[in-house]
């Protein structure tokens, strides 16, 4: 079975492990694609982001659609940082990857 958590900080005398599981990185990626001005995500909101641990890192993929008109590269490069920074600032861990798949235009 895959791994479902990513471990923070390791068992201590002190202090014991800290794990994030994978669907917290889903919620994140979620929160952050709707704060990105012409973007949506697609439909199945559950299949919309995947997240994959492989190694201890973090590989996130968001499907979405752009408003139609909008810079599609733009517009991606907005949401892979996004994603990336709202990441790391609420857990402190750099992700291995982001990618953005455009399923199409939201006219």
């Amino acid at each position: 079975m895959a791994q479902e958590y990513i471990v923070i900080k390791e068992k201590t005398e002190q202090s014991g492990l800290i794990a994030l599981s994978k669907s917290v990185f889903e919620s994140i990626a979620i929160i952050s694609a709707e704060e990105v001005e012409g973007c949506t995500l697609i439909d199945n909101t559950k299949k919309a982001v995947v997240c994959r641990i492989q190694n201890n890192r973090l590989h996130v993929s968001v499907d979405a659609k752009v408003k139609y008109g909008l810079n599609v590269n733009r517009t991606c490069e907005e949401l892979q940082s996004r994603v990336a920074q709202n990441i790391q600032l609420m857990t402190n861990l750099k992700c291995g990857s982001v990618d953005v798949k455009i399923s199409g235009f939201v006219f």
